[in-house]
Parts: structure tokens; C-alpha cells; sequence
């Protein structure tokens, strides 16, 4: 462990930078993790890419249709591809309490800096009954966990409630994919105490002026809205952080038509609630990963779907 449990806010405000992704799991054609297709896709992602972090395992990484064996050897692929390049935030929430800390305990042992767990999937949704459930699972492990606000869970944590949470030692983070309103208020509530993180790339510039933000923790959108060759949302993060924000302005706008083209393919799914894996997995093929199709019962994106996505974004300009 690079931190003790007392350490992991103070480790994470200190270290936790940069433009995180959250990464798909490939599957081959019979529907096995492709581990080959994993770690060719997570090299790209460092060396061309530059992604600082990586949130694996998660929605985008279909946990749902992973067992706990793949997603144990999916958290291992990622920390070993990224060679410490980049720090890692493997997803660990499962359906019991059991399978959580197991999963949390193993992405520990094998070196994650960090991992993120999604609003328990309770029968109840009592808030005490979920906070036990964050304050059990901290206390086995030392590791520094990052909330995952997801309403896809069925409902979602009240800002009261993630200030609460913001208490428990190594609670250090939260994803908090929620409306604007909703997460100033988390930002007031829990000012000081854990990282406030929204995974909207279209506020992103917004949060590094109005609210200093430091990370952008994570969607696909680092490896979907940009080329390796020409790193928009990169080149304008940068130039924002240094203060030039006249030409980080300049820059953002150029990416309009392929933001455009994500509401259409990909934010009004997320906005449903839904995960739009199919289109996910399509377009990030042809930005060159492995891409794929979901795994069962999810269907992959129809031809006619391919053709007009892959027209879209050529169109906007992403595609050579």
C-alpha cells in the first residue's frame, strides 16, 4: 500500500490528478473476457492517450455481467498494463456485503491506488442501513474508497447523506454523475473533506475554473471525444490549469459536433437511466480499441446503427 487507512484523503487530495477514464471490458467472439484485447486497449490508453487514471470494472466495464473470478482478473490486468503509469480505481460494489469487501480486499492486495464502490443494490435503501454498509465495508480494508452516485442503482444518495459518508476515514471521493444542483450541494456539504468529482466532460472546463477541480474522474469520453493525434479535451484541460483560458475556450468549442453527436449516441441513454454499452463499444472501435460486442443478453448496436454512428462521426470530423 502506498498510504494507511489515516493517510487515504490526505493521499488522494494530494495525488489524484489529471484526466481519468472509465474503460470497457472487451469480450471475444464466444464471449469471453478477451484479456489480449484488454491489455492492448489499456496500452494505448497510456502511451497515446496519456490517461492519468482509470476506473475499471465498473458500469461501462459491464460488471454486471462479469463473475467474481473475471472481475478479479480484470482489476489484475488493468494494474498490471498500467505498470504504474497511471493510477488505478478498480469498481468493487457487488450484490452482498461479502463479495464487496472480497473484491476490495483483492484490488489491495494486488496494488490498486484506489477503488470506487456504486450505492449498494439494498432492498431497504434505508439510509442507516447504507451507511453500515460503507462503514463496514471501510473498515476491512485500508484502502481509500471513492463513492459511485450512479441512479442506475435505483436511487441515489441525497447530498446529506454523501456528507456523512464524507466522515469515514478512508471515504475519499465521489463520482456523482447527478444534476448540477445536486452536486454543488455535495461540494458545499463536504468542502474539505473528500474529492467531488462530475463526470460531465461538457462542465469539465466549467468545474477547473469555478471550482478548481483538479481530476476529472471519469467516462469514456477521454478516449471517445479525442484522437490520439490531436488530444482536444487534453490540450484545452492543460491550457486551463495554466490560466490561459481564452485559448482553453477556443479549443472546447471545436469539439461541439462530436459532443453533439454523444448526446444523441450516448448521454441520452445515460440520462434514461441506461448504460449505452452497445454504442460505447462501437465507437470505440473505431477509434481503434477492441471494441466488440456487449455481453449477452445485451445486443450490440444493429448494422444500420454502425453505419449511421460511423457517418456521425466522420461528419464531425473525429474519424480520418
Amino acid at each position: 500500500m502506498l498510504y494507511r487507512r489515516s493517510e487515504a484523503k490526505a493521499f488522494g487530495g494530494k495525488h489524484m490528478r489529471g484526466i481519468w477514464a472509465a474503460i470497457p471490458f472487451p469480450f471475444t467472439k464466444t464471449g469471453e473476457l478477451d484479456d489480449r484485447g484488454l491489455r492492448r486497449d489499456i496500452r494505448r490508453y497510456v502511451d497515446e492517450l496519456k490517461i492519468d487514471g482509470f476506473f475499471c470494472g465498473g458500469l461501462v466495464g459491464e460488471f454486471w455481467a462479469l463473475t467474481m473470478e473475471e472481475r478479479k482478473r480484470g482489476q489484475r490486468i488493468v494494474i498490471e498494463e498500467v505498470a504504474g503509469k497511471a493510477q488505478t480505481m478498480p469498481h468493487t460494489g457487488a450484490l452482498s456485503l461479502r463479495d464487496t469487501i472480497a473484491l476490495t480486499q483483492h484490488a489491495q492486495e494486488i496494488g490498486a491506488t484506489y477503488v470506487v464502490v456504486g450505492n449498494p443494490p439494498m432492498s431497504t435503501r434505508e439510509p442507516e442501513d447504507v451507511h453500515e454498509y460503507f462503514r463496514a465495508l471501510a473498515a476491512e480494508v485500508d484502502i481509500g474508497i471513492s463513492l459511485f452516485n450512479s441512479p442506475l442503482c435505483g436511487y441515489s444518495l441525497a447530498p446529506e447523506q454523501v456528507a456523512r459518508l464524507a466522515d469515514i476515514e478512508n471515504v475519499f471521493c465521489i463520482k456523482n454523475p447527478q444534476p448540477v444542483e445536486h452536486t454543488d450541494q455535495v461540494r458545499r456539504l463536504t468542502a474539505g473533506k473528500i474529492i467531488v468529482c462530475d463526470p460531465g466532460e461538457v462542465r469539465w472546463l466549467d468545474n477547473i475554473v469555478k471550482h478548481k477541480d483538479q481530476v476529472f474522474m471519469s467516462s469514456p469520453d477521454p478516449y471517445l471525444l479525442q484522437a490520439a493525434s490531436d488530444q482536444k479535451m487534453r490540450k484545452y484541460t492543460e491550457q486551463a490549469m495554466a490560466g490561459e483560458l481564452e485559448a482553453a475556450r477556443a479549443i472546447s468549442r471545436t469539439m461541439d459536433p462530436v459532443r453533439r453527436v454523444a448526446d444523441r449516441w450516448m448521454n441520452a441513454k445515460w440520462s434514461a437511466p441506461s448504460v449505452p454499452i452497445g454504442a460505447l463499444k462501437y465507437w470505440s472501435e473505431l477509434m481503434g480499441f477492441t471494441g466488440g460486442a456487449p455481453r449477452a443478453p445485451v445486443r450490440p448496436l444493429t448494422a444500420d446503427e454502425k453505419r449511421t454512428l460511423k457517418q456521425e462521426l466522420a461528419t464531425a470530423g473525429l474519424l480520418s
